[in-house]
């Protein structure tokens, strides 16, 4: 999953331009005053957890999600590091570190491992709002790199190193929105790990599944509100365990309500036919939007673009030269400068492009500012104002 969020931007699939308000997919820029698209994104959006919270339940979590693909890496590292018991998180009960285990050296492995997957995913989640050239100077370190975007890179990384070392499964527990969804929407009829009751009697003093389950829940009592994943590992677990008996274990996953004889196959018709319709009509509906917003979504010359906006960066700066100085006289006490300061940034204006569509405003402008700026009826500066009431 890590690999194909990074291939995404990478290889121009998608990735959002913050500097024209535009998404970009697949080479093609979609602006984001493009309503057809921006609604039919949003009904994606909000319809497409709500399909996987009523057919296959948590998986997305315990198979594609990021973020407990980084908690689990960091757990291991971290008992494999200070303890097999070792625990650093803020959700945790506390700091639990083996002591023949809690070495400088293990501690600096430990963080330095974190810092480096940091810096790397950092770079990944710019990669959804930069261009390949900018990215690569930012990493080679050219005259051209952007101070916003080094600062936004390193505010990242920080924030991903502090989830990474302390925060882990407690994201799922509270700020994660989609787990707040699928408890809002989940039924057992999605996707779900079930326990087999009638043989109770097997699993007496055995607490296996429960030692290998990486949210720390008891998988033979799973609830519908619960931080299960989906993952799979208490059944590979207790599998393992009723292998060497030669039975079958007490865990699997199932949809619905128990039925012998259930076939992958049967499953998937399953989820199908238990959808909601509706929710499934606005999830095509919000796919058939976007299709037709890019599709009629003018295309614009990035060439033409990129020389347009530095033509206006380039007038900015000239005129910004030229009229500081009536900018800086620009006060309360002096509202005629004001008025001359506008006047002189529009002429400026006119004067480096007179051929822009613009130009009968920038006209007007001057026009109008030069009359308020000569105007008599102007407020005095207040010094003038109090001298000028004296007898």
């Amino acid at each position: 999953m890590l690999l194909l969020l990074a291939l995404i931007p990478t290889l121009g699939l998608f990735r959002i331009d913050l500097a024209s308000a535009s998404f970009v997919i697949l080479g093609r820029q979609i602006w984001w005053s493009n309503y057809p698209f921006l609604v039919g994104m949003a009904f994606v959006v909000a319809t497409a957890p709500i399909l996987t919270y009523m057919t296959i339940g948590s998986v997305f979590c315990g198979w594609a999600c990021p973020q407990n693909l980084l908690s689990e890496w960091a757990n291991q590292l971290t008992r494999k590091l200070l303890g097999k018991r070792a625990d650093v998180r803020v959700g945790g009960e506390g700091l639990i570190v083996a002591a023949s285990k809690n070495k400088a050296i293990n501690w600096l492995i430990l963080g330095l491992s974190f810092a480096a997957a940091s810096l790397v995913l950092g770079l990944v989640v710019l990669m959804f709002f930069y261009t390949r050239s900018d990215m690569w100077t930012l990493i080679a370190g050219g005259e051209a790199r952007q101070t916003s975007m080094l600062v936004m890179y390193l505010l990242t990384s920080f924030l991903i190193f502090i989830d990474i070392a302390t925060v882990r499964y407690l994201y799922c527990d509270y700020p994660c929105l989609y787990r707040v969804g699928l408890r809002m929407f989940r039924s057992r009829d999605a996707l779900h790990v079930s326990y087999d009751a009638s043989r109770s009697s097997e699993c007496e003093k055995c607490n296996y599944c429960a030692t290998s389950c990486i949210t720390d829940i008891q998988p033979t009592n799973i609830r519908i509100t619960d931080t299960c994943v989906d993952c799979g590992e208490c059944i590979d677990a207790c599998d393992r365990l009723h292998a060497k008996s030669g039975t079958t274990g007490l865990l699997k996953f199932e949809i619905g309500e128990s039925a012998s004889g259930m076939t992958w196959r049967k499953m998937l018709g399953k989820v199908f036919t238990r959808s909601r319709w509706l929710v499934v009509a606005f999830f095509l509906l919000g796919c058939a939007m976007m299709v037709w917003g890019g599709v009629t979504q003018k295309n614009v010359d990035q060439k033409k673009l990129l020389q347009e906006q530095q033509k206006i960066q380039r007038i900015a700066h000239v005129c910004n030269s030229q009229c500081g100085k009536l900018q800086a006289s620009c006060s309360g006490k002096n509202i005629a400068g004001c008025y001359r300061a506008a006047a002189c940034k529009c002429a400026c204006s006119l004067q480096q492009d007179p051929l822009n569509p613009l130009a009968d405003s920038w006209r007007q402008c001057v026009q109008s500012n030069t009359a308020h700026a000569m105007s008599p009826n102007l407020p005095l500066p207040s010094s003038r104002q109090n001298a000028k009431e004296q007898p």
